[in-house]
């Protein structure tokens, strides 16, 4: 089993600061470039079931990015990730605050798939090799990154009501800010991998029961999220409300996923089994009765918080099952492994739901169809980590 961490010292306060503050930074901008994005392609003129693949062209460079993160831990520390990421989402946002063509909305989104995949996994890692139980460590985590998605969807919509392209510039802006801050995290060094003996085997990363777990649960979140980065805005516009509605549903939806992490915790006691269902549940079926009750907002608001609550459990315990299901050097290849199945789903459920657009009556049912087909893997797998039943 994983060693609790792998510094045996606290971490340092100033290494808390730093590294709470590029979190947070990084979270904003990308909050800010979640709300926008959709809205700004509206805008230009393309049509709602072209939206879904344009956003979820920047799951290609996820997935290409995370399948790749697990080698390159062996060689590349940590922090490097997470400088890469703020560059990339800085180069994201500018390139479509600069142009609007169709070329610019993919490199865009392609840059910011990238950003996140490299930021999520890294950080996650990072924050796991300190003193704190990878649990702990990934809550505080999850709650510092969902204040700044808290923030930045508010800043997004009432820039945004003002200009769209001025929203992009000051996400950009935000992201060159934390470039610095990042600089100055712990040069943890790269992983090693662990010596085998002669006759030993080991297991597929991605055939280990906790991991597989854990994966599932972090393509359920993943889903949320990807519905929130593509759909929620066009659902509620769609149903009549405003773009500062938009930025408010998000930030509204970001701030259950807090909450929903800082209740990872203690819901954990419960089991893997119990813990994965509450979550994967809250979100699959708050999505689905969110996006269909949506002409009425304060009920839709209502599973719209719900569904967050099960996003942040999600977020939370998955990476952390993964650290604790492996060795301490190979905690970072588990996390990249999640991260995959999360990047898949990220690209999945908006085409998904882009392709359901042409054949159903509304995005709404399109959503809530997909929202609920997100969790049965989850429920599914959830009864095959090991000590679970």
């Amino acid at each position: 089993m994983a060693k609790a961490n792998e510094n045996p010292d606290a971490t340092p306060r100033n290494e808390d600061v730093f590294a709470q503050t590029t979190i947070f930074l990084f979270s904003v901008a990308l909050g800010m470039a979640t709300v926008v994005v959709p809205l700004v392609a509206t805008a230009s003129g393309y049509a709602l079931g072209a939206v879904g693949f344009l956003v979820a062209t920047s799951a290609i460079t996820q997935i290409a990015a995370r399948a790749g993160m697990g080698i390159l831990m062996d060689r590349v520390r940590t922090r490097s990730f997470v400088l890469a990421s703020l560059i990339l989402l800085a180069a994201s946002c500018v390139a479509l605050a600069v142009s609007q063509d169709f070329w610019a909305f993919i490199v865009s989104q392609l840059l910011q798939g990238a950003a996140r995949a490299y930021f999520f996994t890294g950080a996650q890692t990072h924050v796991v090799r300190g003193s704190r139980t990878a649990v702990a460590a990934l809550a505080r985590m999850n709650v510092t990154n969902g204040i700044g998605l808290l923030i930045g969807p508010l800043i997004a919509g009432l820039v945004g009501a003002w200009s769209l392209i001025a929203a992009l510039w000051i996400a950009a802006a935000i992201s060159g800010v934390a470039i610095f801050t990042g600089a100055f995290l712990i040069p943890y060094a790269p992983f090693t991998r662990p010596q085998r003996q002669p006759g030993d085997t080991t297991r597929p990363m991605m055939k280990r029961p906790g991991v597989v777990t854990a994966g599932w649960m972090g393509a359920t979140a993943g889903g949320w999220r990807g519905i929130l980065n593509s759909y929620l805005g066009v659902v509620i516009t769609e149903a009549g409300h405003s773009i500062p509605v938009v930025g408010a549903m998000m930030t509204l939806a970001n701030l259950a996923a807090l909450v929903g992490s800082s209740l990872a915790m203690p819901l954990r006691r419960l089991g893997i089994g119990k813990s994965t269902m509450v979550g994967t549940l809250l979100a699959a079926v708050g999505t689905a009765a969110m996006a269909l009750l949506m002409p009425n907002l304060p009920l839709a608001c209502v599973f719209l918080v719900l569904s967050g609550l099960g996003g942040g459990i999600l977020q939370t315990l998955g990476p952390a099952l993964a650290a604790d299901s492996v060795g301490s050097e190979e905690r970072g290849r588990s996390i990249a492994s999640v991260g995959t199945f999360r990047a898949i789903s990220l690209l999945v459920t908006p085409m998904g739901i882009g392709a359901m657009v042409f054949v159903l009556p509304s995005p709404a049912m399109a959503t809530a169809i997909v929202a609920v087909a997100l969790g049965v893997p989850a429920l599914i797998s959830r009864r095959s980590a090991s000590g679970d039943s």
